[in-house]
């Protein structure tokens, strides 16, 4: 059964793990607040700073296959530092049934924070 629930964001408890995309975040959270997004499926949590990262997250998912994480553009530095979002996503997400009901979850997740 997933859950899927949303919270004020909070510099010291909510970590961007999609740094690849661009959020704002007000530095005056008092003015402007923003949310963070969560999706637990598969005894997993996802935390999502955006619509457009859990968009993305959900069309990552919906594909079958995924491409090689193979990169030539990683010269000194540690592998985690190089390593995508999706890179950094439990391998077991991405077998047929967990997948499909990540899928579900997800878009469940999307249609209920898009409609508020």
């Amino acid at each position: 059964m997933a859950r899927f629930w949303k919270e004020q964001y909070k510099p010291t408890e909510h970590f961007n793990r999609m740094h690849e995309i661009a959020v704002f975040k007000s530095p005056n959270l008092k003015l402007i607040p923003s949310l963070v997004y969560f999706v637990s499926v598969c005894s997993f949590t996802f935390e999502f700073h955006s619509i457009e990262q859990l968009q993305m997250c959900l069309e990552y998912y919906s594909e079958k296959i995924h491409p090689s994480s193979r990169r030539s553009d990683t010269l000194g530095g540690d592998h985690w530092e190089f390593q995508r979002w999706f890179e950094r996503l439990p391998m077991y997400l991405s077998e047929a049934p967990k997948r499909q009901k990540v899928v579900k979850a997800l878009a469940k997740a999307l249609e209920e924070f898009s409609e508020k």
